[in-house]
């Protein structure tokens, strides 16, 4: 009777600590399968001050486009045939600073104010320009960020400064573009910290759960910082000791189990 109440103890122990440590790592733990949940769409990105955007103006007669893709200031520009005196063209589009205006300073077009616009409406509002002045019938612009970027900081396996193709990024594909999180992260308390207006938000983002999908800071803006921090054994004086006890105590009871176990199994015969 003994040897079964040490078998079930020493299972108790095994199957609570890995119960624990499942806790703490595992993500979406509220989840469940071939249920489904309702998805929040990627927000609009704004275009803030300081911004980078590359823009490429076209157009069905190439040579009417040339004058909205100059890198400098033109000379003898004919904007009805398009012929350029002295001026470098970018044919795979300009880059443009917002300035602290919130203005981009547009070939043949001007001063621009593209400040919390998205990008699809800055191509419309270039491309109705050119339309309603009769420089171009039919304009083809494109727009992208070329400073779309992330910080990754904390208990991840990869640190670092990140550039972001297609300017749509998650927490969780950050986190996954950084190498995952290490085993001393905290992945209930993550922390995406956000600058908008000339002011730091804060989102905190428990990764165990559905609701991070709900978050502000799910869907990552440009120069979004996400910290994942430590758990408190790390920052602790003592922590490698505070990670180790568990472990060494439960090895230290199946031992012990082990023995009376087999002493009390002998002792039956």
């Amino acid at each position: 009777m003994r040897k079964f109440l040490y078998a079930a103890l020493l299972l108790s122990l095994v199957f609570g600590t890995q119960s624990c440590s499942y806790r703490k790592l595992a993500y979406l733990q509220d989840m469940e399968e071939l249920k489904t949940y309702d998805v929040t769409e990627a927000p609009d990105v704004r275009i803030r001050k300081n911004d980078k955007i590359k823009i490429l103006v076209s157009c069905t007669n190439a040579p009417l486009a040339a004058p909205f893709n100059l890198t400098g200031g033109a000379t003898d520009v004919n904007i009805v045939t398009g012929s350029i005196g002295s001026a470098a063209v970018k044919e795979e589009g300009v880059e443009y600073l917002v300035d602290n205006e919130g203005c981009i300073l547009f070939p043949v077009l001007g001063s621009l104010r593209v400040e919390g616009m998205t990008l699809k409406q800055l191509k419309e509002e270039i491309s109705n320009l050119i339309i309603e002045k009769k420089y171009i019938n039919d304009p083809i612009v494109t727009a992208e960020f070329t400073n779309f970027q992330i910080t990754i900081l904390g208990e991840v396996g990869s640190k670092g400064n990140y550039i972001v193709k297609d300017n749509r990024i998650t927490i969780l594909q950050a986190i996954a573009m950084a190498g995952d999180l290490t085993t001393y992260a905290q992945n209930d308390n993550i922390w995406v910290i956000r600058t908008e207006g000339g002011e730091r938000q804060v989102y905190p983002i428990d990764l165990r759960s559905k609701s991070c999908f709900d978050s502000p800071g799910f869907w990552l803006q440009q120069d979004d910082v996400v910290y994942v921090k430590p758990r408190k054994a790390k920052l602790d004086g003592g922590s490698q000791l505070a990670l180790t006890i568990p472990s060494t105590v439960l090895s230290g009871l199946s031992a012990l189990g082990s023995i009376l176990y087999w002493t009390g199994a002998f002792g039956n015969r």
